[in-house]
């Protein structure tokens, strides 16, 4: 069986933390970042199925971690924002993430996202 791994990047230690623990449930070996450039530097050494990342870091947004992603590791990403909203799920799917999740993050829809995107079956 092929483990699949997942980048989480967000400054907030204890969603990033939590965010892991429910991935390992689902058997998905996880990384955590707690900023952009902890997460680009991952990247540049380790390969991810997925990478979760928050809208609003300190040194860099989710949007120029995404663009960076595109340019030099392409993997399928999605964004998570407490300030979801209409025009910024538009703005996620047009930069190339596969959804903007809402925070704090509903663990169903995680779990069926996460699942889905592994399995090859999102877009």
């Amino acid at each position: 069986m092929v483990t699949r791994t997942i980048l989480v990047a967000d400054d907030d230690t204890l969603l990033r933390e939590s965010l892991c623990d429910l991935l390992g449930g689902m058997g998905v070996d996880t990384r955590q970042a707690g900023n952009g450039g902890g997460a680009i530097e991952i990247l540049s050494h380790h390969a991810f199925d997925l990478v979760l990342s928050d809208v609003d870091m300190p040194d860099m947004t989710g949007f120029a971690l995404l663009a960076w992603i595109q340019a030099h590791r392409p993997v399928p990403s999605v964004l998570m924002s407490a300030r979801a909203d209409r025009q910024l799920d538009v703005a996620a799917l047009q930069a190339g993430a596969l959804a903007l999740l809402p925070k704090p993050v509903s663990a169903d829809r995680l779990t069926r996202l996460v699942r889905q995107v592994l399995a090859g079956g999102f877009s």
